[in-house]
């Protein structure tokens, strides 16, 4: 489908408390409205209204940052902030517009995709732990001052995409389940949005507002998925964030809903998705008959969800936090259908674009497609918030790309094992690198040969006459690549290390699993290096060490080596598993002041090596 169009689609399980909505599905527009600058985007929506009362139905999504030339007072930042690549307003005009069932979305991408599978990332932010560190403090900074009471603080992961873009959607959308989802095509770039916000509705004179906030990730296990809904049900601090947000949007529809219309339904309630659990609260309000969804955009937009209260000071706040904008990523996404006969305004629906890639091809790409993938991620920063946590739900709230199901082939990441060589013992302890990546490719999807990986490796290795360092990659379709190199210089004993935060929460699954997707293990060592140091520790919230970026931690005592649990969140390395097994290691929770005497590193390609903390 080269020419533009946008599928509104509705992805929840068709036999769910909240069953899908047929899709929708725009193409061939008579008329494209477009905005590029900031004084094109008054005039945009005002086009859009008189098409709509010429009784035809639009289509489309406005970025993030044409809410800042909505609103007079932030005129000299739409200056500044507008001019990224891609439009500020982008809407087809349609004659009329295609129905399809929920249980039919499947076979209709299948069918309109290319020939090329989809596949994506990794996605690795655009912003350094301490980039995002200093936003963050900014922003408590003006909470503490008064000016604010909390602001939704953002950042891009970015990386590249390959195939075909609605094969690409077609394979995260079983997965994301986004109740207010679909994909526009504008010609040019691709949006594939996976949302489940939606902004605002309107039927039949009746406006709706779902805002959004509070977030839990989903458990490892049915009973830790249930305590931690049951947390964000009870939580004091989300539901003040919810709050919030609530009142700021109840503030918003009351400049264009009927006098004393605005009420609150279903407060505080909690939603379950793949990856998340999300506090939600449903705003309903009256409309005066030729109100309608223009009028609203200027009432609303951008989302209070996504800027937070009071809204214009949040907004500037974050133009001056946020090194980049945010372009479709906190818009919103949605359709307008045509007035009535009377004029009156016709209904409408529109989601915010959270969750939502975009895809810029690139100029030289081949006929398989691909280019650059962004995604924004966020959360909100009130008063007794903490960095670092709220770095992790920015991350939690990406890994709907990352499902590790066998049903999800979007993700694009490879298995890596690394192994020493010798020409006298050959590859060193290779049947336990081969068992614990075929323990990844069952878990995570990949098809993986073992005997024939076996058997490349001796092939390599046979005449190998000096030293080096084996590194196996393995794909999902099970094609592999092996490189015998030089082996890299060691660094000088001791070690120095210095020691960081976890970056991602303890039960991301890149941790149990040795990937080619890892930017937090390389952040680290780069934050190490700049320190000082040769080697990051990671260090958990409650204190617990857990292992290096290249590195498993051992501590001596009484003639055994402690090394931490594996359940707190690390890769079983493979030099690890053979000390533990053959009696010389065993697993023991260690803090900092254990390392204080000095500890040990270890891996399959270095073995033990003396190392201290930075001090």
């Amino acid at each position: 489908m080269p020419e533009p169009f946008i599928l509104l689609d509705d992805a929840r399980d068709p036999d769910g408390d909240r069953g899908a909505a047929d899709a929708r599905l725009y193409r061939d527009p008579v008329e494209r409205v477009v905005a590029r600058r900031p004084d094109e985007v008054e005039p945009a929506l005002e086009r859009l209204s008189a098409l709509s009362q010429q009784g035809l139905h639009l289509a489309g999504y406005l970025a993030y940052e044409a809410g800042l030339c909505l609103e007079p007072r932030l005129a000299g930042l739409a200056a500044t902030r507008t001019g990224a690549d891609g439009p500020l307003v982008w809407f087809g005009a349609f004659a009329g517009y295609e129905t399809i069932a929920p249980a039919d979305i499947p076979a209709w991408l299948e069918t309109n995709a290319g020939a090329s599978q989809g596949s994506i990332g990794p996605l690795d932010p655009q912003v350094s732990p301490g980039g995002y560190e200093a936003a963050f403090a900014t922003i408590q900074e003006a909470i503490h001052a008064g000016d604010i009471y909390q602001a939704n603080l953002t950042l891009p992961l970015a990386g590249s995409w390959h195939g075909d873009a609605l094969a690409l959607y077609a394979a995260i959308r079983p997965a994301a389940k986004a109740g207010y989802g679909g994909v526009i095509h504008d010609g040019t770039h691709w949006l594939l949005s996976f949302s489940p916000e939606l902004f605002f509705a309107i039927r039949s004179g009746r406006a709706m507002v779902k805002p959004m906030k509070g977030t839990r990730p989903r458990g490892r296990n049915r009973q830790e998925d249930e305590l931690l809904r049951a947390d964000l049900a009870t939580s004091e601090k989300d539901r003040a964030e919810n709050l919030m947000i609530v009142d700021l949007m109840r503030n918003d529809l009351s400049r264009v809903a009927v006098p004393g219309s605005v009420r609150v339904e279903k407060p505080f309630a909690v939603e379950s998705y793949p990856t998340v659990h999300q506090m939600v609260t449903t705003v309903l309000a009256d409309l005066p008959p030729q109100t309608g969804a223009i009028d609203m955009l200027r009432a609303l937009f951008p989302c209070g969800s996504i800027t937070g209260a009071p809204k214009i000071r949040a907004m500037e706040l974050i133009a001056e936090v946020e090194p980049s904008p945010r372009g479709p990523y906190c818009g919103a996404i949605g359709r307008i259908d045509p007035a009535g006969p009377d004029g009156e305004a016709g209904d409408a629906a529109f989601n915010v674009a959270i969750r939502t890639l975009r895809l810029s091809p690139d100029r030289n790409g081949g006929p398989a497609g691909g280019g650059t993938a962004v995604l924004g991620v966020g959360s909100a920063v009130v008063a007794d918030s903490e960095s670092m946590p709220e770095w992790r739900e920015c991350l939690v709230k990406g890994a709907f790309l990352r499902q590790s199901g066998h049903d999800m082939t979007a993700s694009r990441f490879d298995l890596i094992e690394t192994m020493a060589f010798t020409p006298e013992t050959g590859v060193a302890l290779l049947e336990l690198h081969l068992e614990r990546m075929k323990a990844s490719a069952a878990e995570l999807g990949f098809e993986f040969d073992r005997h024939a990986v076996r058997n490349a490796i001796q092939a390599l290795c046979f005449d190998a006459e000096k030293s080096a360092r084996l590194r196996l990659m393995v794909a999902r379709s099970g094609a592999y690549t092996l490189e015998l190199a030089e082996m890299p210089k060691a660094e000088e004993e001791p070690v120095l290390c210095a020691a960081m935060r976890l970056p991602v929460d303890a039960g991301d699954w890149r941790l149990r699993h040795k990937t080619s997707d890892r930017w937090f293990y390389e952040a680290g060592l780069e934050a190490a290096r700049e320190a000082g140091a040769s080697e990051a520790l990671f260090v958990r919230e409650d204190g617990l060490v857990t292992e290096g970026c290249y590195n498993s931690l051992f501590v001596e005592r009484d003639g055994i080596l402690l090394t931490p649990p594996a359940t707190l969140g690390l890769l079983p390395g493979v030099l690890r598993r053979s000390l533990i097994e053959e009696g010389r290691a065993r697993e023991a929770e260690l803090t900092l002041n254990d390392l204080a005497d000095g500890f040990l590193l270890g891996n399959a390609l270095r073995g033990l090596r003396k190392a201290k903390l930075l001090t």
